[in-house]
């Protein structure tokens, strides 16, 4: 494999990465849409089903936030192996 086919595999690499970095910027928009709108229908249900939605939406979302942080980690990874 020549110098030209890694560099090209790295972009290649980079792209998808921003794609999934898209895909999850784009599914926590829709979370947080959700949080707004079960905070406002579903406030103070009788048997918890709010707060329960609630905490599991929460931790869609800390999930996807690491989410992005690795694959921002990946794709600095990338950068320093495009400069060498």
């Amino acid at each position: 494999m020549s110098l030209q086919d890694t560099m090209q595999q790295v972009a290649a690499l980079q792209r998808s990465i921003q794609d999934q970095m898209q895909m999850v910027n784009d599914f926590l928009r829709s979370n947080r849409e959700t949080v707004q709108m079960v905070t406002s229908e579903l406030k103070g249900s009788t048997k918890g089903y709010d707060q329960q939605m609630l905490s599991a939406l929460s931790q869609a979302e800390s999930s996807l936030t690491s989410s992005l942080g690795s694959l921002r980690q990946a794709s600095d990874a990338l950068d320093s192996v495009r400069s060498i």
